[in-house]
């Protein structure tokens, strides 16, 4: 890999991005918890430009676009605030809706097909119960989220990965505390509501990690 630059504030935990072709975006984050947006153009190398602010400052949650327009949801103190902004368009974000329910977690699951982001709130509750509830919006129609279905075992921070038919949650923590790491594959059809499905499970549990397809 070749260093790519700089983002332009300080080094932060926490953040979430999404972007278009030409474009990436990162947002918020913590040291201390900040409501930066800053973005790059992925075919030119160079330090990141300060894009705007979110409404409030967060760190984690999840981001999703639709390649013109990226959504920036929840964060882990109970966040339920839904940004958007114009990609092409550097300013501060404005209010796309709210979640039905905030998480306590770093990382919600996040999956897209260009058209509906589909996320799995993940973290636990204020009383400490991890979640199930995997949640859903229409990037180009600013509202409130819809229930989508239930991931098969509650758990935050899982990695996440799909296409234009079918996302993949893997793994997650189901306890706090850094070993409490699962197995578990579940995956979901983007375009039908309903609960998710076992996949399979990991060659080990783990959590905080990352997917990639060769899909959307």
């Amino acid at each position: 890999s070749t260093d790519f630059g700089d983002m332009t504030t300080t080094a932060r935990s926490g953040v979430v991005g999404a972007g278009s072709d030409t474009r990436g975006l990162f947002a918020g984050g913590e040291s201390p918890k900040t409501n930066i947006i800053d973005y790059i153009t992925i075919a030119t190398l160079g330090n990141a430009t300060d894009f705007g602010d979110l409404t409030n400052s967060r760190k984690g949650g999840g981001a999703t676009s639709d390649k013109t327009k990226a959504v920036f949801l929840g964060g882990e103190s109970g966040e339920t605030t839904m940004d958007y902004v114009t990609i092409a368009t550097p300013a501060n974000a404005v209010s796309f809706g709210t979640m039905s329910q905030g998480s306590y977690g770093g990382g919600c699951g996040t999956i897209s097909n260009g058209t509906r982001g589909v996320f799995a709130i993940g973290g636990s509750s204020a009383s400490g119960n991890y979640n199930n509830t995997i949640i859903y919006i229409t990037i180009t129609t600013p509202s409130n989220s819809t229930d989508f279905g239930d991931l098969t075992q509650g758990r935050s921070a899982p990695a996440q990965a799909g296409d234009s038919t079918r996302g993949v949650f893997a793994g997650g923590k189901n306890t706090s505390g850094g070993s409490s790491v699962v197995i578990t594959i579940d995956y979901i059809t983007i375009a039908t509501t309903g609960n998710a499905t076992d996949f399979g499970d990991l060659t080990a549990g783990r959590s905080s990690t990352a997917g990639l397809s060769d899909g959307q």
